[in-house]
């Protein structure tokens, strides 16, 4: 990791969980972040019943690219135990005991490809739903490799129940888009999706973000969040936040649209920019699940699309390819038709 300056940056370690988050004010150093677009309050989102998703859906696609979804079945103390095992380790386990785990980050996924003054206050594990390779089991301290060991296993039944929803709501997506029952199949291969387990510690400094401005690269996204709340989508040229739901208000969970269902849908389908918002006081906990196209699926939204056929596996290594270039993400203006 690059630290853009000569002197290494002033970190915060309030407990030895905590990552080495870099603080923005040191002497000669003042690089808060500069808010140029405003808040305008909470945004309210619809709910769109999984039994019978109807219209709702669509219009919800359409209009906002994000939505509350209820009648899920996913059982509420499956999510409960697995947000209470993460935070018992993400929060419990020294930072250096954690660092050894396989699939852990912080400060973001692509934290090597970032500036030092980039980094998001978030940290988190990374669980493929496909069962763990004999080369991957989890090294480090007897109780925090065991600790890991079981969150993967969690993680895991959990993600199945992810993986159902993901493609009950995309097969309602894809009749409201008309798409063929080849098309549906290649689009969302929803057994190769991943869960990810974000903790946000207390942030003791304002100017920081828990997670950057971004729209997500998959076809959906499923996210679980607890009652701190801080996600944040950008509309009417405005951030707003987003009451939580999940465990949060009232046991739904919700749905953001990404920028593979934008190309599906040649644009009719929103790919919502969101962040997160660092929080001051209290520690934020999301579980979020992530669906994705095959590789060799071939993108396509039909002859008046603006973007070329792709298939996801160009689409990853050409987003890849730009955060090791740049730092960011381009996405699907680099598959725009010439």
């Amino acid at each position: 990791m690059s630290a853009g300056s000569e002197s290494p940056p002033a970190t915060a370690m309030a407990d030895p969980s905590c990552p080495p988050f870099p603080l923005l004010v040191e002497e000669g150093r003042h690089e808060k972040h500069e808010e140029t677009v405003p808040h305008g309050g909470e945004l309210e989102l619809p709910t769109v019943d999984l039994e019978a998703p109807g219209e709702a859906l669509a219009a919800a696609c359409r209009r906002l690219g994000v939505f509350r979804l209820a009648n899920h079945g996913v059982p509420a103390e499956l999510s409960a135990r697995l947000f209470a095992l993460a935070r018992d380790l993400l929060a419990g386990a020294p930072f250096d005991d954690k660092q050894a785990l396989p699939g852990y980050f912080w400060g973001t996924p692509a934290l090597s490809a970032l500036r030092v003054r980039d980094v998001n206050w978030v940290e988190g594990f990374h669980v493929p739903l496909l069962p763990v390779a004999a080369g991957q089991q989890h090294h480090g301290p007897t109780s925090t490799a065991a600790a890991a060991e079981e969150l993967g296993e969690l993680a895991r039944e959990y993600g199945a129940h992810m993986a159902r929803v993901a493609r009950k709501v995309f097969d309602a997506m894809a009749g409201a888009l008309g798409l063929s029952a080849d098309q549906a199949s290649a689009y969302l291969a929803e057994r190769d999706g991943f869960v990810r387990v974000y903790r946000y510690p207390p942030c003791p400094e304002a100017g920081h973000l828990g997670m950057e401005a971004h729209t997500d690269s998959s076809v959906l996204s499923v996210i679980n969040q607890d009652l701190v709340g801080g996600l944040q989508v950008l509309h009417g040229g405005a951030w707003r936040d987003v009451a939580p739901g999940g465990t949060g208000i009232d046991g739904t969970l919700l749905v953001n649209l990404g920028d593979m269902a934008r190309a599906i849908s040649s644009d009719a389908f929103r790919s919502v920019l969101h962040r997160v918002a660092a929080s001051h006081g209290k520690e934020r906990m999301s579980l979020c699940y992530f669906a994705f196209p095959r590789d060799d699926a071939v993108i396509t939204g039909g002859d008046g699309s603006r973007y070329r056929p792709f298939t996801y596996a160009e689409f990853r290594e050409q987003v890849q390819a730009d955060i090791k270039a740049t730092g960011s993400k381009i996405g699907l203006e680099r598959f725009l038709r010439h």
